[in-house]
């Protein structure tokens, strides 16, 4: 008898993260639903899910996690690392929550808008160094010294007057103090240049958007980066204030 083989294949590997924190959901009431149908991908722990032999087609995911806004998004694998396909997913702290965390909302309606993110101004990861010219690594350093933790996701490369930042990528820390870029800064690069982590909001398709962060009392000043059509815009907000999108 002919042992038969069962081959297995990673079609798409999610992580669930708190947008206004950046720490790992691991929270186990939490339902998928696939293109409107429920689906159970395998927990694998630290807010990781994988879906095992479902075909990569694209499809319309939906996420709801207790003690979070609901989160939609189109999982378009042609966006996707065609090795390991994987989702990093944001979610927003509900308004509703038990849990007793304190956070501050901005809110409102802006006409075309498409996609809605920001970072702390006066509170970012950790600081530019020196570029290497032959390796492309960059130093980086904290003021108050510290080890630093640099994800492989986007952060924010704020601009030397904090008016605009750069996304990039961390395609891995080279060093515990030096990290390598999946591709290289477009804009402007020099020492001292602040680096944080993004806060992601959300946007309908009526253009209300709903940007959520931490209550802590201090540093509410935020740069926010917004797409109006193909335009990307910059706006600095104190989330103390009602202010809106100009």
């Amino acid at each position: 008898m002919a042992a038969s083989v069962i081959r297995a294949k990673l079609d798409l590997l999610i992580r669930l993260y708190d947008t206004t924190t950046g720490a790992t959901v691991d929270e186990r009431n939490v339902l998928f639903m696939r293109d409107g149908v429920p689906v159970r991908p395998e927990a694998r722990g630290a807010g990781v899910f994988v879906f095992i032999n479902t075909g990569r087609e694209d499809f319309l995911m939906r996420i709801d996690v207790y003690g979070y806004d609901t989160y939609e998004t189109g999982v378009r694998y042609e966006e996707l690392d065609d090795g390991i396909p994987v989702c990093h997913v944001f979610l927003m702290p509900s308004e509703n929550t038990v849990r007793g965390r304190n956070t501050l909302s901005f809110s409102g309606t802006l006409p075309f808008l498409k996609k809605i993110e920001a970072v702390n101004l006066n509170r970012p990861i950790c600081l530019t160094g020196e570029k290497n010219a032959r390796t492309g690594a960059i130093s980086v350093f904290h003021p108050a010294g510290g080890s630093i933790l640099l994800d492989t996701f986007y952060y924010g490369l704020l601009s030397a007057d904090r008016q605009s930042y750069e996304k990039i990528e961390i395609e891995k820390m080279s060093s515990p103090k030096s990290i390598i870029l999946k591709r290289p800064i477009t804009g402007a690069f020099a020492p001292n240049l602040p680096i944080a982590r993004i806060v992601y909001g959300v946007v309908d398709a009526e253009g209300h958007y709903t940007l959520r962060v931490q209550d802590e009392g201090k540093d509410t000043r935020y740069l926010v980066r917004y797409q109006v059509g193909d335009e990307v815009r910059f706006q600095v907000v104190d989330f103390y204030d009602q202010e809106v999108l100009q």
